[in-house]
């Protein structure tokens, strides 16, 4: 219900210095170009100023989607005009009530290269959706503000892009479900400080967000050239969740330090970033007996891959990062008492990439429609740039590179790896001595797993074995030059 709004306000063509006739008339021509139609009770006139009272927005012949109790336009001083909306209201959202409450929020129009430009500013603006459905077993319901502090945000026009950009001082949110058919029954609370979105929006030359209106035009766009840039900072958040689900009873305290998300999807490549500078989080009873704690340092993540690369092989990634995760003595009391195992800190690094041949577009389109991929993704390469694991005194290390024979992938074989891995164990009798005191693994469990370890391992070192594993032609497998496969 609200792209058509979002989209109205996006597609201003403003040609001229702007006055409150421009911008109104502008509106909506706007509108109407996107099957909406504005609708005013009464029009006031003043010195550079226009009032319009009983504002609605509907689909063209249909009953109305919002309405604003009254709109003022004022021309600036830069050349600008300052929108000023009284109170909004969301219409014909059943099952959902939906309200907007706001203050001193302003939207300012302007020229811009290739349209309206647009800036918002607010001291505050309150979103609370409310539904209900069902009875009973079958009863259903959905209860949630979203309050946003501080709002300064800006919408640019170019001529080749569009740009967005949006900060909140805070927000806040309150979320509370419930299904009873499916025995959920959840809260939860966040509050997060300082963030800050910026994006941008290619378009093909001929395209406009108009016409995207359904998957098929979005992929057809996807693949003409649309692209979309995305990044989000905050500060630090905080939040609780407690889910009162019979079979799997949740609940938590979290914490974060600040963080930044990034996303690029464009013709080329579609990729993700996430960075927390740190974490906190406490499971709560019935979750578990007593209260425990975990916090990490850091926490990293990240993907890459093409987005179409059928004739050549594009470049994949996939890296993955905790630091310093830590379990207070409450949660090691739960799976070790007696202290079997070294209770420090866990590390994880992952970083891999290589070649593939995918249609991502593809696979998209496929999943919508429900019919198998026309072109099925081709792992080429795999480099193995950094795998390290440090857990319970044990340490795992190790690199390697292959490339993968996929002649017989058509006729329902696997692909045949070729290249070498070089890997590192430091610790691994020491943590098998832990599990045996624990009682997680019997002394017959551990006898075999010595064995396996002395068959592919050598010695390096107290307790520290490495091996080298290498894939050959033919799908023959060596470990430290002797043949398991």
């Amino acid at each position: 219900m609200a792209a058509p709004v979002m989209a109205l306000l996006m597609c201003g063509t403003a040609q001229a210095a702007l006055t409150v006739d421009q911008v109104w008339a502008d509106l909506q021509a706007s509108a109407i170009a996107g099957g909406l139609k504005i609708t005013v009770a009464t029009q006031v006139a003043g010195d550079r100023e226009l009032t319009l009272n009983g504002v609605s927005i509907a689909p063209d012949g249909g009953p109305a989607i919002a309405t604003v109790s009254e709109i003022s336009l004022v021309e600036q001083e830069d050349g600008s005009v300052a929108l000023f909306p009284g109170d909004i209201r969301l219409e014909n959202t059943a099952p959902a009530k939906v309200t907007v409450d706001h203050e001193e929020l302003s939207l300012s129009l302007y020229e811009d290269a290739g349209g309206m430009g647009y800036g918002l500013d607010a001291d505050s603006l309150k979103i609370a959706v409310a539904i209900a459905e069902g009875a009973d077993a079958t009863a259903k319901s959905f209860d949630g503000t979203f309050d946003l502090t501080g709002i300064a945000g800006r919408y640019t026009r170019g001529l080749q892009a569009l740009g967005l950009g949006l900060s909140a001082e805070r927000l806040v949110y309150d979320i509370k479900q419930k299904d009873a058919s499916l025995g959920i029954d959840s809260a939860q609370v966040s509050d997060t400080a300082d963030l800050d979105l910026t994006g941008e929006v290619t378009l093909p030359e001929g395209i406009d967000l108009m016409s995207l209106k359904d998957a098929p035009a979005v992929f057809a766009a996807a693949r003409a050239g649309l692209g979309i840039t995305f990044e989000a900072t905050q500060g630090v958040s905080t939040g609780d969740l407690v889910d009162n689900n019979p079979m799997v009873p949740m609940s938590l305290a979290f914490a974060a330090q600040p963080g930044t998300t990034s996303m690029v999807l464009n013709a080329d490549e579609v990729s993700f970033d996430t960075t927390v500078d740190g974490m906190a989080v406490t499971a709560r009873p019935p979750m578990v007996p007593a209260a425990v704690n975990a916090t990490a340092d850091a926490f990293a993540m990240g993907f890459a891959m093409p987005m179409v690369a059928v004739e050549e092989a594009g470049e994949y990634a996939l890296t993955l990062g905790i630091a310093n995760l830590t379990l207070d003595d409450g949660a090691w009391s739960m799976v070790d008492p007696s202290g079997a195992l070294d209770h420090g800190p866990a590390d994880l690094t992952l970083d891999l990439g290589g070649l593939a041949k995918i249609d991502t577009l593809d696979l998209m389109q496929a999943n919508e429609a429900g019919r198998p991929p026309q072109v099925m993704p081709e792992v080429q390469t795999v480099d193995i740039r950094t795998l390290a694991v440090k857990l319970a005194g044990a340490a795992l290390s190790g690199t390697g590179a292959f490339t993968f024979d996929n002649s017989m992938v058509a006729a329902g074989g696997p692909p045949m790896p070729l290249g070498t891995a070089d890997v590192r164990l430091e610790g691994g009798n020491k943590l098998i001595d832990g599990l045996i005191a624990m009682g997680l693994m019997t002394a017959d469990d551990a006898m075999g797993a010595r064995m396996m370890m002395a068959m592919f391992g050598k010695p390096a070192g107290e307790d520290v074995l490495t091996s080298t594993i290498e894939a050959k032609e033919g799908g023959s497998i060596f470990v430290n030059g002797q043949q398991i496969q």
